[in-house]
């Protein structure tokens, strides 16, 4: 039986690039085999990175916080540090933010560096100098760019500035007055910052939640965030958080977080923003979405989406995926990816990331930010009549942190089979590989065999079942052997595979010659 044939391709050619099972792209068919969504486990260290200087007020970590792990084994995380409270205004105005920065040679211990550029109370401090002509960054995401040669421009940070009264008399059609549009900023050293001479490059961009990228396949710039919110009509008078929904209309029509993205080639230029992901039918109706830490899994453009449950005032992530990075795909039953604690626990209230996972060894990292109030019962809440403690907290007694929890290296999602034995048949594909190496797990005395057979389901010699030298152990990077032998290509021509599973999960594979 021939599956998936396509009259341009034959088969699929997928070259040494890692196969993850997401959804059904790469399977023929299963036979006692489940997809299981993995939680990722909370580091005892936790908060890793929390308020500790004198001169911190409200460290900022849910959304206004950025990090990655350069080619010198660092990270590196530039978040904000809040130094008042308030709601409307402008961020100069009401919040006062201050660029912060701090590094680690492990993601676990964290150093706050004393930069020499803003000193507070005769102390040298962490933060960052920056020209504020268009407001200090209240969203910001830097990405160490992999082609750009300028080493002047090795680090970019794509931002929003909010400036009290910065577009008044208005300039754009962003809603806010305290808000202007998208904005850059270069560094050769992620610490000195010079500003795009053209700022702001884009005046549509009103959110305060976004995410850079580079897309190497397209050669292109990404931009996941909120790109418009309809609900911030500019009018004071009007609730600009919670408004009406019309869940009858498409997307709920418009009026709630939602995520849009763009792109461009210069960083100058950019596409108008299309939404891509907007609360629907897999969420409750109060749900909104705040941002997407954008990511690759091989083929899948893949997403941790922080969901804002406006009616609890909570926030959880879970993982999205997508074949083309703009129509992206929910799992209706996939538990968050990080649990939140119940309450006295540090972030009881609020989890959600905008940083990439990070591979470090066997295990992939998740930075996320954490809190133990509400997302704005300590905002608004005194305003508008709450009954809540959070309305009388000040922003010194509100506790927000990093945190760090850990998965298994790609541990997103697993083919899993029981005490029965299951089986896993791949469609046929291409590659020149030398070996063929899985991800899994196997429990007790659970176990893997794998065949390779023809399109046509014929056992290839030397690579039968009953060739296959057994696995039973956990790696990320197992190499498949038969009676010693791993030189899958030694076999001409288009193959799939078969796996035979007892108690073992199995995560991805790949054919490749390291």
């Amino acid at each position: 039986m021939i599956v998936g044939y396509n009259p341009e391709t034959h088969f699929e050619r997928f070259g040494d690039q890692t196969q993850y099972f997401l959804d059904d792209t790469v399977l023929e068919w299963v036979k006692n085999i489940k997809r299981t969504h993995h939680v990722a486990i909370k580091h005892a260290a936790n908060p890793v990175i929390r308020r500790d200087r004198p001169w911190e007020v409200w460290p900022h970590f849910n959304t206004t916080v950025t990090a990655l792990r350069d080619e010198d084994g660092r990270f590196r995380c530039w978040y904000m540090d809040f130094t008042n409270l308030g709601f409307e205004g402008g961020a100069e105005a009401v919040w006062k933010p201050k660029l912060s920065y701090a590094e680690s040679s492990d993601g676990v211990h964290w150093h706050k560096p004393a930069l020499g550029a803003v000193i507070v109370d005769g102390q040298d401090t962490n933060r960052l100098a920056w020209d504020d002509r268009l407001g200090t960054p209240v969203a910001l995401s830097v990405i160490r760019d992999p082609v750009d040669p300028d080493p002047e421009r090795r680090y970019k940070m794509a931002y929003l500035p909010e400036k009290l009264n910065i577009n008044v008399p208005k300039r754009s059609t962003i809603t806010h007055s305290h808000s202007l549009g998208l904005c850059f900023a270069y560094s050769a050293d992620g610490i000195r910052w010079t500003q795009e001479p053209s700022n702001p490059v884009n005046l549509i961009w009103g959110g305060d939640v976004l995410s850079l990228s580079y897309d190497g396949e397209r050669a292109r710039y990404v931009i996941y965030g909120r790109g418009h919110y309809a609900a911030e009509t500019g009018n004071p008078a009007g609730d600009q958080w919670f408004t009406r929904h019309f869940p009858g209309q498409p997307f709920g029509w418009i009026p709630k977080r939602a995520v849009y993205r763009l792109e461009s080639e210069n960083l100058l230029d950019w596409t108008p923003a299309q939404r891509v992901l907007a609360p629907g039918a897999y969420h409750n109706l109060d749900d909104q979405f705040y941002a997407l830490s954008y990511f690759r899994l091989g083929r899948y453009h893949c997403g941790l989406l922080p969901v804002f449950h406006t009616v609890d005032n909570t926030k959880d992530a879970e993982l999205v995926y997508s074949h083309d990075g703009i129509e992206w795909r929910h799992y209706p039953h996939g538990p968050w990816v990080i649990p939140r604690e119940g309450e006295e626990t540090w972030d009881a209230f609020q989890v959600d990331t905008v940083i990439p996972p990070v591979r470090v060894g066997d295990n992939s990292y998740i930075f996320y930010g954490g809190a133990d109030f509400h997302h704005d019962w300590a905002f608004v809440g005194k305003a508008q009549g709450l009954d809540t403690p959070e309305a009388d907290r000040p922003p010194d007694e509100l506790n927000e942190g990093l945190g760090l929890a850990v998965l298994r290296a790609d541990g997103f999602v697993s083919l899993d089979a029981g005490l029965r034995e299951g089986i896993i048949s791949t469609k046929p594909f291409f590659s020149t590989g030398e070996k063929l190496i899985i991800n899994a797990c196997c429990h007790g005395n659970g176990y893997i065999d794998v065949e390779v057979t023809d399109p046509m389901d014929e056992p290839w010699a030397g690579f039968t079942r009953g060739e296959s030298d057994r696995f039973s152990g956990d790696s990320v990077e197992h190499v498949v052997t038969w009676q010693g032998r791993s030189a899958v290509n030694e076999i001409v021509g288009y193959t799939r595979l078969r796996f035979y599973m007892k108690d073992a999960e199995l995560y991805s594979f790949r054919v490749a010659d390291t």
